[in-house]
């Protein structure tokens, strides 16, 4: 049984670096198929925080130019699908650990038993997985510092991250120029018209956003991988009644 799960975790593990590096769309489909044939999955699948907030980023990094909008149009267009299949991938493993973690599931269930009833939980597709009050913030907080491997989970998901920027993200940032359609505008300061040419993001400015951004998502990552552990942990809940 134990050697079963090692192999099954070998191949989820192959199928995701695939999906990452190789872009597989048939690797995320069997990784998906592998998942769901396992669990009850009600809540699999994110919103792209991370993502959305790196955009965000790239917004306030260039707060005052006039190019702004080109220079985020230009960064979705270049970063989406890739950003996008890290945080998926990054959510499922943030998931499986929650869902997989009998301890922090029965001290949840106890949790949600005081609450409701059996009787309440049947037919339920989501539990409490969006609940903001204390005592659940609590219970949420307390669950995911319980799991024993979260520690090593969110130190190997840092450096997944890093080593995903410098391979995948850093060239398309540094070639963001690349991306833009510069064209001669008309600039009046008072007295005269002149004709310039709109500037282009400098070496130093592209590194820069690298940093922010990389950053930028760390920090997002780390955030949204609490949040899939507990709705793992509340899925596996409610696929016992």
């Amino acid at each position: 049984m134990h050697l079963a799960k090692k192999k099954e975790d070998k191949l989820k593990e192959d199928l995701k670096s695939r999906f990452l590096y190789q872009d597989d769309l048939d690797s995320l489909y069997l990784l998906l198929s592998v998942i769901e044939s396992e669990y009850r999955c009600n809540t699999l699948r994110p919103k792209y925080s991370c993502t959305k907030r790196v955009f965000n980023a790239i917004g306030k990094f260039f707060n005052g130019r006039e190019d702004i909008d080109e220079i985020k149009s230009a960064g979705v267009k270049v970063l989406n699908e890739d950003l996008s299949r890290l945080e998926f991938a990054i959510y499922l493993e943030a998931y499986s650990l929650g869902y997989e973690n009998f301890h922090a599931v029965n001290y949840a269930e106890n949790f949600v038993l005081s609450k409701l009833s059996p009787k309440d939980l049947k037919g339920r597709k989501k539990l409490f997985h969006t609940y903001k009050d204390k005592e659940t913030r609590e219970v949420k907080k307390y669950i995911v510092k319980g799991i024993k491997s979260y520690k090593e989970f969110e130190k190997n998901t840092e450096i997944l991250v890093r080593k995903y920027f410098d391979r995948v993200i850093r060239d398309k940032i540094y070639y963001l120029n690349k991306y833009l359609d510069k064209q001669l505008i008309f600039r009046f300061d008072g007295v005269n018209t002149y004709i310039v040419e709109e500037r282009f993001i400098t070496l130093k400015e592209l590194e820069q956003l690298f940093d922010k951004l990389l950053k930028t998502y760390i920090r997002s990552i780390k955030f949204l991988s609490k949040e899939a552990v507990w709705f793992g942990v509340n899925d596996r809940v409610l696929s016992r009644y």
